[in-house]
C-alpha cells in the first residue's frame, strides 16, 4: 500500500528550527498538534488542509524561503509487481 510520510522533523532539523518556533511562527494555541506533526514516528495519519497551510507559511516566515508540500511529506508508492 502506498503511504504519505512526514518530514517535517526533518526540514526542522536541517534548517536549525524547532516545533515551539513553528507553532509560534504559525499563531496557533494548538500546540500539541505541532509537536505531533514534528515528532518522528508518532506524526499524524491526517491533517485538514488549513492546518497545511498555515505549517507551510509558518516554514516560510522562520526560513525567509519558498517552502512546497513535498519539503514535508513525500509519496511512497507501494511496489506493483510486473506480470
Amino acid at each position: 500500500m502506498s503511504v504519505i510520510r512526514w518530514k517535517l522533523a526533518d526540514f526542522l532539523a536541517e534548517h536549525g528550527l524547532t516545533a515551539y518556533a513553528l507553532g509560534k511562527a504559525m499563531g496557533t494555541s494548538y500546540m500539541n498538534t505541532v509537536y505531533r506533526m514534528a515528532r518522528r514516528g508518532h506524526e499524524p495519519s491526517r491533517i485538514d488542509l488549513p492546518t497545511l497551510v498555515n505549517v507551510l507559511d509558518g516554514l516560510r516566515t522562520l526560513t525567509g524561503k519558498d517552502v512546497e508540500i513535498a519539503d514535508i511529506l513525500v509519496y511512497e508508492p507501494s511496489v506493483i509487481p510486473e506480470r
